[in-house]
């Protein structure tokens, strides 16, 4: 039975290269919750026929579980603007990310709901992690937590750990969306936009989802189509937020030689200058 107290709607897109282990995890975190919440699953695209028979299974199984499905892949930010559009249309007051392969703590949703619901001021609420699975993993990764600490350090890295954020639904029903083009950079554009729209950030200062790595995982980070994606919006923000500086302009341009390093360097990068 859900919760009307707090209508919660955790967003997980699925697609071909995800592996059906990792997606059997990360629902059943979500799915036993300390706080009840439901869940909607996106299929991008063609997936193994193991996993098109987990994701129908489990949506035949439990109630609070939502299957959509696409014939091709789309991408992600298409993939969560099309759950963000269902979701609104049923009232739910929260909408929660996760990944298809991370690991939701049993009381993650309680925390943020609890959080949210005492501080009504903020609009998106993230948490830190615990990552695994590879060697340049860290035990804990830690964000600034206020507003202000967030705005100041998006100029050069990240504010939120994309899977862990919750945010009010309102927020979307203003009309937001992941933008959609970008190169891999589409929570990053995210980020930028609803600072520029006014709403406020925090992150709650407990680790509460495991965040899943492998030594292929930075692969992604790799490129110069993500590197030049990832400088032009920051770039962009920079200067829109009035927040240029020579420390921030050098930042974000090392940021860009980042992308295009070796491999065995970026990993050490990631592990000891993060």
């Amino acid at each position: 039975m859900l919760n009307n107290d707090y209508k919660v709607a955790v967003i997980m897109s699925v697609y071909r290269l995800d592996e059906l282990k990792h997606i059997e995890l990360a629902i059943n975190s979500i799915l036993h919750q300390t706080q009840p919440c439901s869940i909607f699953i996106y299929q991008d695209g063609p997936v193994s026929p193991d996993v098109s028979g987990l994701l129908l299974s489990i949506a035949q199984d439990n109630k609070n579980v939502t299957l959509l499905c696409s014939e091709k892949n789309n991408g992600l930010a298409h993939a969560l603007n099309a759950m963000i559009d269902c979701v609104l249309s049923k009232g739910y007051d929260y909408i929660a990310r996760m990944d298809s392969d991370d690991i939701s703590h049993l009381n993650r949703i309680e925390r943020q709901v609890n959080y949210l619901e005492k501080n009504p001021d903020i609009d998106i609420l993230g948490t830190f992690c615990r990552e695994f699975g590879a060697t340049y993993a860290l035990k804990e990764k830690h964000l600034p937590t206020t507003h202000d600490e967030l705005v100041n350090f998006s100029v050069t890295r990240c504010p939120f750990i994309h899977p862990t954020v919750m945010f009010k639904s309102t927020v979307f029903s203003k009309g937001v969306r992941y933008p959609t083009n970008t190169c891999l950079t589409e929570d990053m554009a995210l980020w930028f936009l609803l600072v520029e729209q006014g709403f406020k950030f925090s992150n709650l200062d407990e680790v509460l989802l495991d965040f899943r790595l492998n030594e292929n995982s930075i692969k992604r980070r790799k490129g110069l189509s993500k590197a030049i994606s990832e400088f032009k919006i920051r770039a962009r923000y920079m200067f829109i937020s009035k927040k240029f500086s020579l420390k921030n302009l050098l930042f974000i341009s090392l940021k860009f030689f980042l992308h295009l390093l070796p491999l065995s360097l970026l990993k050490l990068m990631y592990k000891y200058a993060r």
